[in-house]
């Protein structure tokens, strides 16, 4: 039997949601094409997958949704484009996302999620209560 994972702080999607949010706005830089490793400092949780891609592509179909409406506080949201792919924080907001290099390059901000494909042609995949092979508490 494997050991269900777990946050090691044991945060809920709100606490994921207000670390983004903190981070907006302090200003925080340093995260272009940072992405995954953005989310999971977001979440407190380990790294596993080299990119976006491939922990949505690793992630199990029954912790996948489609509708970003229905995304709790903290879910990760999933892109495919460009050789990485890109998630993002659902924020507070039904629809809105916090996330790397949008509106501005090299910094979190808040956008609603159309506004990933708007600016990179990149293709929404879904939301998912699990990252990296953790559940997340949303």
């Amino acid at each position: 039997m494997s050991k269900k994972l777990t946050n090691t702080k044991g945060w809920t999607g709100h606490d994921a949601a207000q670390w983004m949010a903190v981070a907006h706005m302090s200003g925080k830089r340093g995260v272009k094409g940072m992405c995954l490793k953005t989310c999971r400092l977001a979440w407190q949780i380990p790294a596993k997958y080299p990119s976006a891609i491939v922990a949505w592509n690793n992630t199990p179909k029954k912790h996948k949704f489609s509708d970003p409406m229905k995304a709790p506080q903290g879910a990760t949201h999933f892109w495919k484009g460009g050789k990485f792919g890109h998630v993002a924080i659902q924020s507070d907001k039904p629809g809105y996302v916090w996330t790397t290099d949008l509106p501005v390059k090299d910094t979190i901000g808040k956008i609603y999620y159309t506004g990933v494909t708007d600016a990179w042609g990149s293709k929404y995949l879904g939301w998912t209560t699990q990252l990296n092979g953790v559940d997340l508490n949303v």
